[in-house]
Order: structure tokens, then C-alpha cells, then sequence
């Protein structure tokens, strides 16, 4: 070995920065994440105030590396403009700042706030989380008209206090009036799940005027499905595509509708995407109509994520459960559909409470909770409307899936006119399951073949072929 390389490998090292976090109104308490060392608890010198101090993560000198002193750009900003904003509706107060330095404070003081992911609990609903985000876009699309944008929207920047949701958090905010940006070339901006496509990379130009909107949205799928995961599915909402379904937080049709608004709020190409103030519209059209419904939508803890669905194996074995089910579903609804009205397209997915949609029949199955059967989940396919008459094609998921057909006529208000099945539960995903399922979809084609519109036939209410049980079907009329 060479003696430079010698004299390198033994050149001492630069001891860490130690420094005091107390402050002369504020006594240090430690820090509130191992993460950020820089985000401390402290108490208040002269009062009985407890608040969160942020400190900044770098202190000036000459040692800085340049993306330290883009950093610490960021942070003067920052605490300049959430000192200013104080008093706004929406905006994390600031209690008290760092004076000594002018227009580089190097601190500021505001109060404990929780966290809005916490704030919603396991009686909470979709209803809830709806509300929340739309008194946060109305805040943002405010900012959004003085020429201010975010750009950091996820769960961990939004907090609940005094009563109501606010944004925190203003580091990598395009802000009116200050330097746009402060970030280097090429570096990325958070968690690529709740970035809209053009903020990926700090390169793109402009303060990013509708970046806030997609990530609201993606904010909302998640505060949404709290044992989901802390990332949403990544791209542009597809209601039509299971990974983004919103089914299991109930409401039937209601969330169906909720999912074409995050659609259009996520779109990837820019000049599609909602603006703040139409997302802000939307979510409040949506809340006009359907705030009432409270019962119809299932609480965030409860519903059919009681049984440990916290594991993520059970919730991704579940997921792929309804995703080949309700492939399996398909083609047998379109069979069925074209047999009744002669178009294989004449059917539609997704129960409607509104419409009067529900299972009629009784089918006799084994309680599982105080409240008598509640499923996992289920998937609802229904022909339209011919003659009277349509064909309900629903599967039934507990662990295992069995399916069920019904006529119904007359509707709304729908009654029963034939019901085939449940079939016997099976795993999900397998041939046999399968098999079972067209075997129901052959008895409901011939029988549509050989009936007539006029035709009345007594329900057929044989008992399943296993797991028989008294038990109200009600869980099923409207999870």
C-alpha cells in the first residue's frame, strides 16, 4: 500500500455537529422521531404549553455541501410562511419563532397536533375521510388562487387539530412571492405512490399547479383503507380495475361514483386532471348527495377487515381472490345477459342501494359474528332490466366463494321470482370453483330459455349442499 493511500485511509474524522436544543422560551424534551432528530418536544420556559419544535436540519457556515444549503433554503422558506399564514383555516398554527436571525430563523414552535390518520378511528367511515380531504381542498385550492402549491400532499403532512383537518409541512412548497422550487436538478420530491407524474423528478418545470390534486387523491385511497398499506396503488385511479376498488368501504354505487372523481383527479397527463377548486366541487357534490347514507358504509376498523386482515398476506390473498372471482364472473354474467336480452353488454356491476338493489332469497348461512353472517366481501353483477325480469349474479367470498343466482321482477322495488344456488364454498381460484359457477350459469340459461316473461315459479329454496345454518342473509343485501 502506497503511503498516500496510507495517509488517506488514516485522515481522522469530523466529529458529528453537537448542539443544544434548548431555547430561551423553550426547554428541550427530546426528540419526536428517531427519524428526524431535528423535530423536537419541548415545553414552554414560562407557561404550561407543550409544542413541537423544528429545528433546522442544518446550521449556516462554510462546511455546507450544496444540497445543505438548498436544505436550508427550503426550511427558511418555510418557516416564514407558516409564521405568516398563522390564524389561516387549514393551516398548522405557528406558536412562536426563531427572531434572532432575521429572515433565516433557524426554529420554529407550534403546537402537538395529531396526526389525521389517527384522528380517524375504527368507527370512522369513508363518509369521514371524504370530509376531511374536502375541507383540505378547499384550503389548498385557496392557496392554489394566491399562486401557492404544496407539493408534498401524503397522510404524514396532514394533522387534526382544534377540531378540524390542516396541512403541515410547507418544505418543498411552491409558495407566491418566493423563490419557486429550491430543489436540485434531478432530485426527487417524496414518495413516488403519491407524486403526480410531472413531480417525479425536481426537473420538470413549473410550481406544479395541479400536483396537489393527484396527490390528495392518492391521500384519500389511502386514509381510506387504513390496514391497506401506507402507499396507494400507483397510476392513474381505474375504477374499473381491482386494485383501486373502493367496494369494501361500503355504500355500494356511492363509492362507484366517489372512484370517477379520483379517476379524473389522476389523470396523467396534466391539462386532464381536475383542478383543486373542481376536485374541492366534486368531493362537496358527492357529500350533498350521499352524507345521509351513514348506515350504508362500513366502518373503517370493522366491516370485513375485522378478522385480522392487518396481515398483509391475508389482505393480498384476498385481493387476489376477488380479482380471479370476479374474472371468473364475467363471461358467465354476459352469457346470461345476452340469453335474456339478446346483448352480452346488458348487465352492470356494482350494487345500487339506491336503485332498490339487494338479494332477496334466504340461503341459510352459518353466523360469524354477533350480527349473523357477515362476508369478507362480494361481488354483485345484475343483467338489465327485460320484460321485467333480470338476472342477479352475485359471488359470495368467506375465506372460500360461493355463488348465487337470482330473477327478480317488477323492480324497483324488486321481488323475488327464482333463485338458484349458493353453491357449496370452495377455495377461490380453482377449477372446480369454476366448474361450479358455469354449472349455475347453465340452469339460469335454460331456464331463461324455457320460461316466458309471464312465467311464475315458486322460489326454489332447496338448502345448500353444506354449511347449513339458520342465519339472516342481510349482510348481503348491503355490506
Amino acid at each position: 500500500m502506497s503511503g498516500r493511500a496510507s495517509r488517506r485511509t488514516a485522515r481522522p474524522q469530523r466529529p458529528p455537529l453537537q448542539r443544544d436544543y434548548d431555547l430561551p422560551r423553550w426547554r428541550d424534551l427530546g426528540c419526536l422521531s428517531r427519524r428526524k432528530s431535528f423535530v423536537r418536544k419541548a415545553a414552554e420556559v414560562h407557561g404550561d404549553r407543550e409544542a413541537v419544535v423544528k429545528h433546522s436540519a442544518d446550521l449556516p457556515g462554510p462546511h455546507l455541501k450544496p444540497f445543505q444549503r438548498v436544505r436550508l433554503q427550503r426550511f427558511h422558506q418555510e418557516a416564514r410562511y407558516m409564521h405568516r399564514m398563522t390564524g389561516t383555516p387549514g393551516i398548522l398554527p405557528v406558536w412562536d419563532i426563531d427572531e434572532e436571525h432575521g429572515d433565516r430563523p433557524r426554529w420554529y414552535a407550534m403546537p402537538q397536533a395529531r396526526p389525521l390518520a389517527d384522528a380517524l378511528d375504527g368507527n370512522s367511515t369513508l363518509l369521514d375521510v371524504v370530509a376531511h380531504v374536502t375541507e383540505l381542498a378547499g384550503t389548498l385550492a385557496a392557496l392554489a388562487e394566491q399562486g401557492t402549491y404544496h407539493r408534498d400532499i401524503k397522510p404524514d403532512n396532514l394533522f387534526w387539530y382544534d377540531g378540524a383537518p390542516v396541512l403541515g409541512d410547507f418544505g418543498i412548497a411552491a409558495i407566491a412571492q418566493m423563490p419557486a422550487g429550491l430543489t436540485r436538478q434531478g432530485e426527487g420530491l417524496g414518495p413516488a405512490n403519491f407524486l403526480a407524474p410531472e413531480m417525479r423528478r425536481a426537473a420538470g418545470p413549473g410550481a406544479g399547479e395541479r400536483a396537489d390534486v393527484y396527490s390528495l387523491a392518492k391521500t384519500l385511497f389511502v386514509l381510506a383503507h387504513p390496514r391497506r398499506g401506507p402507499y396507494p396503488p400507483f397510476g392513474t385511479h381505474r375504477v374499473d380495475a381491482e386494485e383501486f376498488s373502493l367496494w369494501s368501504l361500503g355504500g355500494g354505487n356511492a363509492t362507484l361514483a366517489l372512484g370517477h372523481v379520483l379517476e379524473a383527479a389522476t389523470q396523467h397527463t396534466v391539462g386532464d386532471r381536475l383542478t383543486m377548486a373542481d376536485f374541492h366541487a366534486e368531493l362537496r357534490a358527492w357529500l350533498g348527495r350521499h352524507r345521509e347514507d351513514t348506515a350504508r358504509f362500513t366502518p373503517l376498523g370493522g366491516g370485513s377487515f375485522r378478522r385480522g386482515w392487518g396481515d398483509p398476506a391475508l389482505w393480498d390473498r384476498h385481493h387476489r381472490d376477488e380479482e380471479a372471482t370476479r374474472a371468473m364472473l364475467l363471461p358467465c354474467v354476459r352469457r346470461i345477459a345476452e340469453a335474456l336480452t339478446g346483448d352480452p353488454g346488458a348487465w352492470t356491476e356494482g350494487i345500487d342501494h339506491d336503485n332498490g338493489d339487494s338479494t332477496l332469497g334466504t340461503y341459510d348461512w352459518q353466523p360469524n359474528s354477533e350480527e349473523g353472517f357477515v362476508p369478507e366481501g362480494f361481488l354483485w353483477m345484475a343483467t338489465h332490466a327485460h320484460d321485467g325480469r333480470r338476472i342477479v349474479l352475485e359471488a359470495v367470498l368467506d375465506h372460500e366463494v360461493c355463488f348465487l343466482a337470482e330473477a327478480q321482477r317488477g323492480g324497483p322495488p324488486w321481488t323475488l321470482e327464482r333463485q338458484w344456488g349458493h353453491t357449496p364454498w370452495h377455495r377461490a381460484r380453482m377449477p372446480r370453483t369454476h366448474d361450479r359457477l358455469r354449472e349455475l350459469t347453465d340452469e339460469v340459461v335454460e331456464w331463461i330459455a324455457r320460461s316466458t316473461p309471464d312465467t311464475s315459479l315458486a322460489a326454489d329454496t332447496r338448502p345448500a349442499p353444506d354449511r347449513p345454518v339458520t342465519a339472516p342473509p342481510a349482510p348481503v343485501t348491503g355490506p
